[in-house]
């Protein structure tokens, strides 16, 4: 198993995250890498001297997301690579559950753990290939739709379900997730084009499209203490994820129809952005309601 792990100025929570990793490793052999998209906080000099074993790769600019997902996935070794925030906590036995559903699901590219907040609270990490409505009303409206549902494991995100039963999903959060190799030298790596936000979500489509599956487990569970690296650059964050928004429908949009989806879309970012200058915390409000 191969642990990678894309930094951006989250050094105490990246030291956090590989001191759970080495404190329960897995039972398979397994190595972990870092990409420091071009950290300020000292993230590179304190993992080499704390964690001397982890592999760095340090680039000299911030490459994003994908990108540098992609350049520590071209650097594993592991039949299987464990793609991680550096927010993320491991808990005994999560990466032995998470390799374990892989080995019961011989066509899941992905499997996604159950994710829950520091304070133990669960955190939503499943849900359906997303429709542009649902993208576009945003998580609150999402999560009235889905408290009126007698089926809470319906739409983008299944907010109300109880996380607590193995089943095939349509995407997972993207905080920490358990990817196949022999399925990403099917489908690809990820698509570059996207700098933060819906990378995961293309990917996932991209893979039910090649005949994959995407897989949750509640017997792995992770804390995810979320947004360490996002609260600093909120209003880049804003403009990357409606980005990759428009990106990921474009795609499936008719060229006539392109020019209102950019024009929508920029609306909606137009209004998160007033949202942040008025104080409201938009990454903890999408993520805890």
């Amino acid at each position: 198993m191969s642990v990678v792990i894309v930094n951006r100025d989250a050094r105490e929570a990246l030291l956090q995250c590989l001191g759970s990793i080495k404190r329960f490793p897995p039972a398979v052999a397994w190595e972990a890498i870092v990409v420091d998209n071009n950290s300020s906080d000292g993230s590179v000099t304190a993992t080499a001297g704390d964690f001397p074993e982890t592999r760095v790769i340090a680039n000299a600019d911030n490459r994003g997301l994908a990108r540098a997902n992609n350049q520590g996935m071209a650097a594993a070794r592991g039949e299987v690579v464990l793609i991680s925030n550096p927010d993320v906590v491991f808990t005994a036995g999560a990466l032995d559950a998470l390799w374990s559903a892989m080995q019961r699901h011989p066509r899941a590219a992905f499997i996604v753990p159950r994710l829950v907040h520091p304070d133990g609270s669960l955190q939503t990490s499943a849900g359906d290939l997303p429709r542009l409505r649902e993208a576009l009303l945003g998580r609150g409206a999402n999560r009235q739709a889905a408290a009126a549902r007698a089926d809470t494991a319906a739409g983008f995100w299944w907010d109300g379900w109880a996380h607590d039963e193995e089943r095939r999903i349509g995407h997972g959060a993207e905080a920490c997730y358990l990817v196949r190799r022999a399925a990403m030298a099917e489908i690809g790596p990820q698509d570059e084009r996207f700098f933060l936000d819906w990378e995961g979500v293309e990917w996932s489509a991209r893979a039910q499209r090649h005949g994959w599956e995407v897989w949750f487990t509640p017997t792995a569970e992770v804390v995810h203490v979320g947004g360490t690296s996002i609260k600093q650059a909120q209003l880049r964050w804003v403009v990357w994820s409606h980005q990759g928004l428009y990106r990921y429908f474009r795609a499936q949009s008719p060229a006539l129809l392109r020019p209102p989806l950019a024009a929508l879309i920029s609306l909606r970012a137009g209004v998160k952005i007033a949202s942040l200058v008025a104080g409201q915390p938009l990454y903890d409000r999408a993520n805890r309601g």
